[in-house]
């Protein structure tokens, strides 16, 4: 594909490679090329969203269009590039903003139906639609606020869904026989070893994991630390082995370029030059490999919930202080139905 992009005479660029949809040697000879620094950096996903979502305004009847193009440009897109600056944005992040404006589209589309204007709209007429629909349609409630601000609509109520208690887990004996499968078999790829023992040890998500960079692991007198929340955590020393062996492969297999000034050095690298892996694609090698994630995280989450108070649970692992208080409660709770039944026994 490079050498015909170069005999054409066409510079190399983001645009040109953008005309090759769907093509996965242009997804890779751009990363290659802006992992050394020939083509500039450029979020991809900030990029997908903004070609899906001129693509799907194409497809918009006029009228519907002139009220969802300014939600959709001016809300969801531009959430989506805040996001990009601040923390980075995720496949399901992208996924659940292109979700925010299809259902935003087929309820236009719906009141359109039943002879409405958005400014007709009352509470039955929402909760019908509601109820007739997918569980997704609740996404609605953000173009509802956003058109409220707007004087658009008048004001709505969507439910939110219940998160219902963590049920998925795995048993004390199959937690540690994993745990020790992690450590101990060779007979495992390198990655899911690691991986697998951060998860199962620390409940951390696979998307944070994805995230590891050498920098995140320190070394200080002898002892490695992982960065995961606001303090340094202590790792045991066999995690400690796992996750070096795993950085010295990492940087054995890096991809051409990995000594620019934009290189990083990522512990979990993916296939495209200078990118870390898919946080759904490292989940299906876990699960491949007998490792399910929701469950392994659940059980870990829960062990540590039980010796931790919220606090130290949230800054240790890095998650929201409401996720730790609602994790010690579960357990609290699971604690007082169990010595409940125990008394009346």
């Amino acid at each position: 594909m490079l050498r015909d992009l170069l005999i054409s005479g066409y510079s190399v660029t983001h645009e040109l490679l953008d005309t090759f949809p769907g093509r996965q040697a242009a997804v890779h000879l751009r990363q290659l090329l802006v992992h050394v620094a020939v083509l500039p950096e450029r979020d991809e996903h900030v990029a997908g969203m903004e070609r899906w979502l001129q693509n799907y305004l194409t497809t918009v009847a006029t009228q519907r269009r002139s009220i969802l193009q300014p939600y959709a440009q001016w809300v969801v897109l531009r959430r989506v590039r805040h996001q990009a600056s601040a923390r980075g944005n995720t496949t399901s992040t992208i996924k659940y903003a292109r979700t925010q404006v299809s259902v935003a589209h087929a309820f236009l589309e719906w009141i359109e139906g039943q002879g409405l204007s958005l400014a007709d709209v009352r509470q039955p007429h929402l909760d019908q639609w509601l109820a007739a629909g997918a569980s997704t349609q609740c996404n609605l409630r953000d173009f509802l606020r956003w058109a409220r601000r707007c004087r658009l609509i008048s004001d709505l109520h969507v439910p939110w869904r219940p998160d219902g208690e963590p049920s998925n887990f795995l048993d004390e004996d199959e937690h540690l026989a994993l745990l020790h499968r992690c450590v101990h078999d060779s007979g495992l790829p390198l990655d899911v070893r690691s991986a697998g023992a951060l998860t199962l040890l620390y409940g951390m998500p696979v998307t944070r994991i994805a995230q590891l960079v050498h920098q995140d692991i320190q070394v200080r007198e002898g002892n490695a630390y992982i960065q995961m929340g606001s303090h340094p955590l202590l790792l045991p020393p066999a995690l400690a082995r796992l996750l070096n062996e795993q950085m010295e492969k990492a940087t054995s297999r890096s991809l051409v370029g990995r000594l620019t000034p934009r290189a990083v050095s990522w512990i979990f690298p993916g296939a495209l030059a200078g990118r870390p892996i898919e946080g759904p694609k490292l989940s299906g090698r876990l699960l491949r490999h007998g490792i399910d994630v929701r469950a392994s995280r659940n059980t870990a989450l829960m062990a540590l919930a039980s010796d931790l108070p919220a606090p130290i649970l949230s800054e240790m692992l890095g998650i929201h202080i409401n996720t730790a208080v609602e994790w010690v409660g579960h357990v609290k709770r699971d604690w007082a139905v169990y010595l409940a039944a125990r008394g009346g026994g």
